[in-house]
């Protein structure tokens, strides 16, 4: 609310939602479409004071896979951004921080204290895709008022800076915008839908993995054969 992108209406639908169904409420402001993924980390970032981490844009060497195991990185939601092991010290980005109890079960499972950075969820899943199974992943460009010459108020990790004052807005381009908004939206509802089949389809083959219907290795090279 403080960067201007949370109104006290919209804050007071998200609770309800919350109440109804459960969950964080971060979470089901980004379901509401209320708050986009991107700014939700930033926001965590900066409340928290750890670092973001932009997975679609940072260059990691192949081998941070060496470091987690893929199940272990879709269980918890995770993706290794470096570590060493000798020091026992794992660096993970992660959209959930104050999941606790998660961070706790990941340190016990990888016998290594566990240093976390923020990022979406779906640029960690996007992460995943094309670190450990080799695909071909591109994030979708969300459009933003900028983009046709206007400012908005912005949420950088370190403080928020205010946006420029600007003329009032014409008919013509409001309605540009708001037509933006809309496809904006339905994009994100999109790559949400995808990229649960696609995590509902990896679970089932994590099942025929672990029953010997198919092996790891037979699985990841098909996957790299179909690209």
């Amino acid at each position: 609310m403080d960067a201007g992108l949370l109104s006290d209406t919209q804050l007071k639908a998200a609770l309800q939602e919350q109440r109804k169904w459960g969950g964080k409420l971060g979470r089901t402001l980004v379901e509401m479409g209320i708050v986009d993924e991107d700014s939700m980390a930033r926001a965590l970032s900066r409340q928290l004071n750890i670092p973001m981490v932009d997975l679609d844009s940072v260059r990691l060497p192949p081998s941070v896979v060496q470091l987690l195991r893929i199940d272990v990185a879709e269980r918890y939601g995770v993706f290794p951004l470096g570590g060493d092991p000798a020091q026992k010290l794992l660096h993970v980005a992660s959209s959930d921080p104050t999941n606790l109890e998660a961070l706790q079960e990941l340190s016990f499972q990888t016998g290594m204290r566990v240093q976390q950075s923020v990022s979406s969820a779906s640029g960690i899943d996007r992460a995943i895709r094309r670190y450990y199974y080799g695909e071909t992943t591109v994030a979708s460009e969300t459009a933003s008022p900028d983009s046709f010459g206007r400012q908005e108020m912005s949420f950088e990790p370190q403080a928020p800076r205010m946006a420029a004052v600007t003329e009032p807005t014409a008919p013509a381009e409001t309605e540009v915008l708001r037509r933006l908004e809309a496809l904006t939206e339905r994009v994100g509802g999109l790559e949400a839908a995808v990229a649960g089949q696609v995590r509902a389809l990896r679970v089932l083959m994590e099942l025929l993995v672990d029953s010997g219907v198919v092996s790891r290795e037979e699985y990841v090279s098909r996957v790299r054969g179909a690209k």
